[in-house]
This record gives structure tokens, C-alpha cells and sequence, in this order.
């Protein structure tokens, strides 16, 4: 019973893997890690090789089969891992089941169980409710900050014309607010750096994270996404929003707040009638996975691919009870966020807003885009979309492996100890960032404007969505999508249209610039194949640099951004091939975006369903659903066969213990089912008797940080591990600490 549960033991700090090697049958290599302690005691450091019998091993089953270190130094590598395993503390998301518990049900009436049900709704939709304000916050405070900052830098062009003024302003914001970000995250809040999605993921899956859903890693959170992004850097909402919504989650579902309570010195929390039934780990994980689908969908406006991203990638415990408040909170956010846009714009006229018209990531409403006619593909598309899942998928394994280049040296060079210099590589980082896009922008060629009838159709009505793109984007000559900058008059700046923008603007302009141009009318101003180039080519690298230093970056833009253009590159190559073989045949330029988007996407994260879906609702592109299905299913298998998803490879740097997700390998599945628990479990237990004096239960947790404890009343035999043991229940050491308090 009890090697039925291995993650349990393997939180525990007592190490031991027995496995068969490459040496004759009848050695094993064990290696056993344990913590500090006295001669003799389970806790004292062993590092053995030993013979042991093969009898549970077919001798016609090799070592690899099972997983086994080859040699000493894969023996070694193990050992680390465990050692930095050691340093994560276990939970158990098991109900308690003891005599208190359950005399407290056997007095509840069938009214408190009516309550419990319906605070249960009542909270998913709160969830949703402030993940939709705090999306709208984020927004209106960027799109002031970008717009002043970009408006100045046009302006000072505009009256100057010169390099230094407007470069110099550009990197004073920039700079500050790469200072602030990295300040919030080396000093105040650690959890506060990256996305939080791999620490999410960790926590789901039985990892106990301190800090990492305090209120106080919320609020630097949330500052630092705001000055991460307004700093230039190349970073997006997602990702820290996934974290955001889980913190707010998580603390609706005990409603109360540990911080709050440590600062005033006494309990802050709800009395049980106004929705306090919820302070249990079991549903405290609940709504930390509900608060991380409302948080992507806020970021996306896209309820059912939040939803989806958040069972595919989060949830380790699935339920379709959790699926359904999770489908009322998104649905919430999505709601409140654009009902608190409409009445910013127009606040009187609320119930006479059309509502479902426009789209975060859109760049024109969707009635003047007419993505009906935009999205379309042909039969002989498919094998094409195919082959871009795999170069997406290629890509997705060149920017992990790269990655953790970077990682290996940052720890290096940039060690977490080091704050000083964490602040310092985001602030250069910060430079290199604004120094490349500026330049991209003063070398870029200057062309002439379009025709009137084309900048009619090119510069229609899309004001009510700039709360979306972060920025008030007119020009001072007036117009939105062609900045002047360094141009003669009636002449635009090619690249100025991208790099001259927050990241999220140019990825609507990638992915929507020219729809509304109706049939016939050649697109004369669309983006070239050298921008979409340059623009790949330099975001690309710079997001390998961004993932992983100390500030609140989300990178599923970036990703978004680059194979946006690269698909529409091969969009662009597709045409040319076609026009010289003789064809007519239109081809959809925006269908090769939103796939290589996909593509890209999918290649680093590894999702199929759910970046379907979220790309799907992002960009209105319906019509696309089964071409985006081939093409991330192909980036998925691709990335698979190549190297692990990029938040798993990050969960394993930091060395945090977890079982990873099946996939579709034969050989996973041939260890899987070779493999027995036995073979990677310990065999000397440190156990506790049912009934102790606390002085003894106070001297195993001081000399020992074993997490996991079996109750059994043969804790010599446990120990020596020569007769079978009988098992009570399971201990956990945070358990038996505030049960003594």
C-alpha cells in the first residue's frame, strides 16, 4: 500500500535509487541521499554501490528499459537532481479523513450544504470579475504610458529630425522602468520574475511554493508586468496574468489572506456562511486553476481557450465540476473587461455599444474586416500547413535548447544571490532591446504614401480597440499605421510600423494589416518580406535573452509575434510560387500568419486543443480550425521527438520534483509499463507510531526534513525493512506542525 504512493515518498528528503545498470546482472548501482543527521540515523549521507540479487528483473529486458543510470557519471546526475529535489517541500491534496472531520459533517444540515454549493459559483464568478478589472487597469495605465512615451519620441523626430533627443527619451523610459521591474523582482518578490506558469505547474502537481500565492508576490506581480512592458522589453501579459489569476484564486477560496493576517496581527478572514468552506488544499487547488484559466483568458479575451490552456497545461486534477465554474469565470472576464472598455469610450450609451465586434488582437472591427472573405485555404494547403507545424516545432526546440544555454550562463555570471547584477542585465537587456529597435527604425527606407482610395480602406476606424494594442498609435502626420519619422513628406518609415510600437500593436498589425481592402484592390502597402524578416530575426533572439531574467515577462507575444511572421513569409513565398507556375488563384496571406503563429506557439509549449481553440477565438479566424489543428499537431510531434516543452525543461533546471505528462512515445510507454515503483522507492522508512510523545515527534522533524511520514506501529520494521509493515495513514510534516500549534 504504501509503494502506491510514489510521489508521496519522493518529496521526502530520504533518496534512494535502485536500479539496474550496464554492469553484470547481479550488480545494481544505489545511491542514497539523505539529510544531516547523527551515526546511524536514517538521516546520515550514504553513498554506496553495493550487490543486489536481479531476481526482479527478466534478464531479456535490458537496463535502458527501466530507465537506469549507464554509468557512474549518469549516477552522478541523478544524485544532484535528487539533491536539488530535497531543497521543495511536499503537499497532499487528499481530504483529511479523521473523527473531528467527520463529526463536523455529521452536524451540517442540508442548508449549509446549499450554501457551500452556491458560494461555489459565487466565487467563480468573482474570480473572473477581478481578473477582468485588473486586465482593464493594466491596459488603460499601458496605453497611457506607451502612447506618452512613443508620442514623444514621433514629436521630438517630427520638430528635430535627428538621432540623439529622440533616442536618448526613448531610452530614459525604457531604461527606468527595466530598473523598476528588476528592483520589484531581485528585491521585494522572486516569484514576481517570469511568467509563474512552470512554478504553477509545479504547485499543481504536489509542489508546496512558499510565497508563491502571497499577496505580497500579487501586488509586485502586478507592477512588474506593467514596467516590464512599458520598459520595451519583449514581453507580454499572458503569462504573469496566468499567475495573477491563480494568486486571486487561490485567496477567494479561503477568503482570507496569511499576509494580511501577519500584518495585523490577527486573522483576516471570512466567517464560514460568507463563503469560508473552502480552506482545505483540495479546493484551494480548485481555484487556483479556475483563477489561472480567467487570468489567460483576460490576456486573450478568449474564454473557451483560456479554459482549454488551463485543463491542458495546469490542471493535474481535472474534474467537471472545476470545468464548469472554470467556463463561468471566463466567460466573466471577458464580459467585465469589455463591458469597462465600451463605457471608458462610450459611458452613456452603454446598452446601444455593439458588443462582439472587436477583439483584442483584432485591428479593425470585425464587421469592416470581413474575415469571412480573409480566411480561406485550399485542399492542397494542408501538406503545406503540415510542413510549417514541423519547422514550428523545429524552431520551438532551437529556442529551448538555446535557452538553456542562456540559463547555464546566467547561473553563472547572474546568480540569484547577486541582485546588483540581476538589475543590471535587465536594464542592459532593457538597452540592447530599444537600441536595435530604434536603429531598425533609422535605417529604415522610406516609401511613398499609398493612394487616398487605399489609405481610406488601410486607416479605417479602429480607436475603440487601441485600449487593446497599449497605445494611442497616430502619427503627427495624422495618420495610424504609416509613421513618417525621418521621411519626406507624403512618405512613411517601413519599419517604423512595427519596431516603432509596443509589441502587441505589431503583432496586430502582422496579423491583420490589408483586410480591409475589398477584392480586386492589389494590397499596395502591405508588409514586406524583408520587414517580416528583420523582425524575426531580431525578436527571436531577443526573447532566448528575455525568458528567464529577473523580471515579470510573459512570452507568449513574442512567440505569437515571430511566427506570425515567418508564416507570413511562406505566405508570401506560396504567392510568388503560384503567380510563376501561371495560377490565378488567390492566396490567403492572413491564413499563413495566424497558422505559423500557431505553429510557433505550439512548438514551445506543446498544447494542441488549446492553442487551437485560443488561436481560434484571438483572431476570428473560424474558418481556419482544421489547418491550425494540422499544423500544432505537427508542431507538437515535432517538438516531442526533439526535447522536452520549454516549461517542463525549466521545472527541471530548477530541479523541482514532478511526474511528467504521458506523451505519445513507444518508449515512454515500454518503461511505463516495465517499470515497477519498488525500483525507485526507498527501503529504509523512517516512521512514526500512532501514538508519541510530541518531545520525540519534535526531535524527528528537527534531525530529519523528511515531508512524508507513514503512521505504522512497527517503526523499527520499517526501518529495517525485513517484514511487511502494517500502514495506517501518511503524515506530513506541515501537518504535524499545525496540529502542535
Amino acid at each position: 500500500m504504501f509503494s502506491g504512493s510514489p510521489r508521496r515518498v519522493l518529496f521526502g528528503r530520504t533518496w534512494s535509487l535502485i536500479k539496474p545498470t550496464t554492469l553484470p546482472a547481479t550488480l545494481l548501482l544505489r545511491w542514497t541521499r539523505t539529510s544531516r543527521g547523527s551515526a546511524g540515523h536514517p538521516c546520515k549521507t550514504l553513498l554506496t554501490k553495493i550487490k543486489l540479487g536481479h531476481e526482479n528483473y527478466s534478464p531479456n529486458v535490458p537496463a535502458s528499459v527501466h530507465g537506469a543510470p549507464q554509468n557512474e557519471e549518469d549516477s552522478r546526475e541523478i544524485l544532484e537532481l535528487l539533491n536539488r529535489m530535497s531543497a521543495f517541500e511536499g503537499q497532499d491534496f487528499d481530504k483529511n479523513e479523521n473523527d473531528v472531520s467527520r463529526a463536523a459533517q455529521l452536524n451540517r444540515d442540508e442548508l449549509d450544504y446549499a450554501n457551500e454549493e452556491a458560494w461555489k459559483w459565487i466565487l467563480a464568478f468573482l474570480v473572473g470579475a477581478i481578473m477582468g478589472v485588473l486586465m482593464f487597469i493594466v491596459d488603460i495605465t499601458l496605453e497611457g504610458i506607451n502612447t506618452l512615451k512613443f508620442g514623444t519620441v514621433k514629436r521630438l523626430i517630427a520638430s528635430t529630425g535627428g538621432f540623439w533627443a529622440p533616442y536618448a527619451v526613448l531610452l530614459c523610459f525604457n531604461m527606468g522602468f527595466a530598473a523598476i521591474t528588476g528592483y520589484i523582482v531581485a528585491f521585494e518578490a522572486p516569484f514576481a520574475a517570469g511568467s509563474g506558469i512552470p512554478e504553477l505547474k509545479s504547485y499543481l502537481n504536489g509542489i508546496h511554493l512558499r510565497g508563491f500565492l502571497s499577496l505580497r508576490t500579487f501586488v509586485c506581480k502586478f507592477i512588474g508586468v506593467i514596467t516590464c512592458i512599458a520598459a520595451g522589453l519583449v514581453s507580454s501579459k499572458g503569462g504573469p496574468f496566468v499567475h495573477l489569476g491563480s494568486i486571486v484564486g487561490g485567496g477567494l477560496s479561503g477568503m482570507g489572506s496569511s499576509t494580511l493576517s501577519q500584518l495585523f496581527g490577527r486573522p483576516i478572514k471570512a466567517p464560514r456562511r460568507y463563503g469560508g468552506y473552502f480552506r482545505n488544499d483540495a479546493d484551494h487547488r480548485d481555484y487556483v486553476s479556475i483563477g489561472a484559466a480567467a487570468g489567460i483568458t483576460s490576456s486573450f479575451s478568449a474564454p473557451l481557450g483560456g479554459l482549454l490552456l488551463a485543463v491542458e497545461e495546469h490542471s493535474s486534477f481535472y474534474t467537471t465540476n472545476i470545468f464548469w465554474r472554470g467556463f463561468v469565470s471566463t466567460c466573466t472576464a471577458v464580459t467585465v473587461l469589455h463591458v469597462l472598455a465600451q463605457l471608458r469610450l462610450h459611458p452613456g450609451a452603454i446598452f446601444e455599444s455593439k458588443f462582439g465586434i472587436r477583439r483584442d488582437y483584432g485591428l479593425y472591427d470585425d464587421n469592416k474586416a470581413l474575415y469571412g472573405k480573409v480566411y480561406f485555404y485550399y485542399l492542397w494547403e494542408l501538406p503545406i500547413y503540415a510542413a510549417m507545424g514541423v519547422f514550428g516545432g523545429c524552431m520551438g526546440v532551437l529556442f529551448i535548447k538555446l535557452n538553456i544555454v542562456v540559463s547555464r550562463l546566467r547561473g553563472r555570471f547572474v546568480p540569484v544571490m547577486k541582485r546588483g547584477r540581476r538589475i543590471a542585465e535587465v536594464v542592459t537587456i532593457a538597452w540592447v532591446t530599444s537600441t536595435v529597435f530604434f536603429l531598425a527604425c533609422w535605417v529604415g527606407e522610406c516609401k511613398p504614401l499609398p493612394s487616398a482610395r487605399h489609405l481610406s480602406f488601410y486607416e479605417m476606424d479602429g480607436d475603440e480597440q487601441d485600449i487593446y494594442a497599449g497605445v494611442d498609435s497616430v502619427d503627427p502626420s495624422g495618420l495610424k499605421h504609416f509613421p513618417r519619422l525621418w521621411c519626406a513628406p507624403d512618405h512613411y518609415n517601413e519599419n517604423g510600423r512595427l519596431f516603432l510600437n509596443p509589441l502587441v500593436q505589431a503583432l496586430r498589425t502582422i496579423y491583420h494589416f490589408g483586410e480591409t481592402l475589398p477584392a480586386g484592390l492589389p494590397d499596395s502597402a502591405g508588409l514586406t518580406w524583408d520587414l517580416l524578416a528583420l523582425w524575426a530575426m531580431i525578436v527571436f533572439p531577443l526573447s532566448i535573452f528575455s525568458a528567464g531574467m529577473a523580471a515579470t515577462t510573459g512570452l507568449f507575444m513574442p512567440w505569437l509575434s515571430v511566427g506570425a511572421a515567418w508564416g507570413r513569409l511562406t505566405g508570401l513565398v506560396i504567392t510568388a510560387l503560384a503567380k510563376r507556375m501561371g495560377s490565378s488563384l488567390p492566396i490567403s496571406l492572413s491564413a499563413y500568419t495566424v497558422i505559423g503563429a500557431s505553429a510557433q506557439l505550439s512548438g514551445i509549449t506543446r498544447n494542441i486543443l488549446a492553442m487551437s481553440v485560443l488561436t481560434m477565438e484571438s483572431t476570428g479566424s473560424l474558418q481556419l480550425i482544421v489547418p491550425i489543428m494540422v499544423a500544432v499537431f505537427a508542431a507538437k510531434m515535432t517538438g516531442d521527438a526533439l526535447s522536452l516543452g520549454f516549461y517542463e525543461v525549466q521545472i527541471k533546471i530548477r530541479g523541482a520534483p514532478t511526474l511528467l505528462e504521458p506523451n505519445l512515445k513507444a518508449h515512454q510507454a515500454m518503461v511505463s509499463d516495465k517499470l515497477h515503483v519498488h525500483e525507485v522507492m526507498t527501503t529504509q522508512l523512517l516512521a512514526l507510531a500512532p501514538v508519541g510523545k510530541v518531545k520525540d515527534l519534535v526531535d524527528v522533524l528537527q534531525r530529519c526534513k523528511h515531508q512524508a511520514f507513514p503512521v505504522t506501529p512497527d517503526v523499527s520494521g520499517a526501518w529495517q525493512s525485513v517484514t511487511v509493515i502494517g500502514f495506517r495513514n501518511m503524515a506530513l510534516d506541515c501537518g504535524i506542525v499545525s496540529l502542535s500549534q
